[in-house]
């Protein structure tokens, strides 16, 4: 009959007892057992055989059942009975659980006990391969790893597969944790990892039964670091846009220098992403001004390179309002040198409500002055406007020239100027004491973006 191997406390027992309680006393009944040859794949069942006699020495009767006892847990034995010489056969058949396996025979009925003898295991060199789906991916990415384990070129059931990973030097992630995968009924063993370090992978196999595995390793596997990019902008009434951005990744070192990222463009940020300019290098980071008239979404992007992942920074919106300034016009355009004129204007502001241009009051409007043949503007005075958007200014006329107007704008409106020169022509010569030339000089020009 076939019964699972018992050993551990019932086992003691029964072999303590058998020894303490011979059914002869004069001890010449015994059992016998013969080791067997090692049990390999080819041959994983042990046969075991010996002799049982009597107190007088010879054999028992035929018929007389046999009992092998070997270790809890590693494996299966079946009894035999003993022939007209009291010869018996039983068989052991280890799971490989241990590199040999102790066993001895018993006669219950007689409170026999043989000597123990074990039996050696030979293990067959089990073959592993392990293939990975790709052998580039980016941080964050899934990687397939699977394989199979046989033994001449049939699966190999049970047992495990610890799948590790050797990361590059200048990686700075946690290292990856082992994975135990259990090897199934068809030999095969799969999972997916995230990597986040380029390295080299490989698979150490424990196979079920009387194999032996090893170690398998794979090809490089080159894993680009994740990047953020960290960003922010401002723009000015002006259209100045200057935006900052700072390319970091965890993985891959921290701070990440002397590489190539772009400032971009959307009017809605959602589609249409225009590339507007490439940062430079600044301070620990990047820096990129341009200029611009329009409101809209900006963002840095990061393309990749042979080391880092592509990545974009999350969106800043820069908005202002458009204004607009009528043409300024003039009291008069001929007039003696010195002498006051008044300019005036309307200043506009883009209205959502309205869907168009409305009045922009209690806004500062600079009046500005420049010599006829000279570049250089002054300033002449501050007027605000009132309700309605208008503006007034009593100014003098220090010599033929042109007057404008200009607008600086607000936290949330563009700057304006007026669309045109205001040029008037001044006669005849001051007298003595009489000013010639503008106030103090502030170099300022008419905004007309």
């Amino acid at each position: 009959m076939l019964r699972i191997a018992t050993v551990g406390v019932t086992s003691t027992l029964l072999l303590g007892t058998l020894a303490a309680v011979p059914a002869f006393a004069d001890g010449t009944a015994a059992v016998t057992i013969t080791a067997p040859a090692p049990v390999d794949p080819e041959h994983p069942i042990a046969t075991i055989t010996g002799k049982v006699t009597g107190a007088d020495g010879a054999p028992v009767a035929a018929g007389t059942p046999v009992e092998l006892n070997a270790t809890a847990g590693q494996g299966d034995v079946t009894g035999g009975t003993t022939d007209a010489d009291g010869n018996y056969t039983a068989t052991l058949a280890p799971n490989g659980t241990s590199d040999s396996v102790a066993v001895v025979a018993s006669v219950p009925s007689l409170g026999l006990l043989s000597e123990s003898v074990t039996v050696s295991i030979a293990r067959g060199q089990a073959d592993t391969v392990m293939s990975a789906d790709k052998s580039t991916l980016d941080e964050g990415g899934a990687l397939t790893l699977s394989g199979a384990v046989t033994y001449k070129g049939a699966a190999v059931p049970g047992g495990t597969a610890v799948i590790s990973q050797t990361p590059d030097g200048g990686c700075t992630a946690s290292p990856m944790t082992p994975l135990t995968l259990t090897v199934g009924a068809d030999g095969k063993f799969s999972t997916s990892v995230k990597p986040r370090c380029a390295g080299t992978f490989y698979v150490d196999t424990t196979p079920a039964g009387l194999f032996k595995g090893g170690r398998v390793t794979l090809g490089h596997t080159t894993v680009r670091y994740a990047g953020t990019l960290a960003f922010s902008a401002t723009m000015d009434a002006y259209g100045q846009v200057t935006a900052w951005t700072n390319l970091k990744s965890a993985s891959g070192g921290g701070q990440v220098y002397n590489r190539k990222v772009i400032l971009e463009y959307s009017a809605n940020g959602k589609t249409g992403w225009k590339n507007l300019k490439t940062f430079s290098a600044w301070g620990s980071g990047y820096k990129a001004s341009l200029r611009v008239y329009y409101s809209g979404y900006w963002r840095s992007r990061f393309l990749g390179d042979a080391t880092y992942a592509p990545s974009v920074s999350p969106t800043r919106k820069l908005w202002r309002w458009s204004t607009k300034m009528s043409k300024l016009s003039a009291s008069t355009t001929s007039i003696k040198k010195n002498k006051y004129i008044t300019v005036s204007g309307t200043l506009y502001r883009w209205n959502t409500s309205k869907n168009g241009y409305g009045a922009f009051g209690g806004q500062s409007v600079r009046i500005i002055f420049r010599f006829k043949g000279k570049k250089t503007w002054y300033h002449v005075k501050w007027v605000k406007t009132d309700r309605k958007g208008h503006y007034s200014a009593k100014v003098r006329a220090y010599g033929d020239g042109y007057f404008a107007a200009v607008f600086a704008g607000t936290s949330d409106t563009w700057a304006a100027g007026t669309p045109n020169d205001r040029y008037v022509n001044t006669y005849a010569i001051p007298s003595p004491g009489q000013r010639s030339g503008p106030a103090p000089i502030v170099d300022v020009r008419p905004w007309r973006g």
